[in-house]
């Protein structure tokens, strides 16, 4: 069996699911400000509820989703998609999910493993020619993870980080 849950589209899909049959995957998404703090000579992170504290220009952002497998059977082909809002810059991408791909997006249409490249025009002794080059992470507009597998009754957290413009 295979599930697609767009990370865009995922709370309406998930509660027409509910609706019609139990859903076998409870999604939850969140977005925490990420403080780091010293004690004792050691560095820790701190995650903060976003809606908690200011969020202004130049704070770094975890927006997370949460996928919990609720059934007793196992989940296979997971596809999970996150937009990086304009308002940010993307950082990093992670998943807690053991074998899961991480693919990246400069349009929200083509996904591809990074580092991603992209074709430029440039001007070379006076002709413009076409080159292949680098995407920067920070040009990066969508993330997916393709979860290969999720056991029954597990649960795994993929996250991006960015940071407010």
């Amino acid at each position: 069996m295979k599930y697609a849950v767009s990370a865009l589209l995922a709370p309406a899909l998930l509660s027409w699911a509910a609706a019609q049959t139990p859903s076998p995957l409870k999604l939850t998404s969140g977005t925490s400000v990420v403080t780091q703090t010293t004690q004792n000579g050691k560095t820790t992170e701190v995650l903060t509820d976003a809606s908690k504290v200011a969020v202004v220009p130049g704070v770094l952002l975890d927006m997370a989703h949460t996928m919990q497998n609720v059934s007793a059977t196992d989940l296979r082909g997971l596809k999970l998609d996150m937009k990086v809002d304009p308002a940010t810059t993307f950082r990093s991408a992670a998943c807690t999910v053991a074998g899961v791909v991480t693919l990246y997006s400069i349009d929200g249409k083509t996904f591809g493993a990074a580092p991603l490249k992209k074709t430029v025009t440039v001007t070379e002794n006076g002709q413009q020619v076409q080159r292949q080059v680098e995407v920067k992470p920070s040009e990066y507009t969508n993330v997916r993870w393709q979860v290969p597998l999720l056991k029954a009754s597990s649960q795994g957290r993929c996250a991006i980080r960015a940071v407010v413009k």
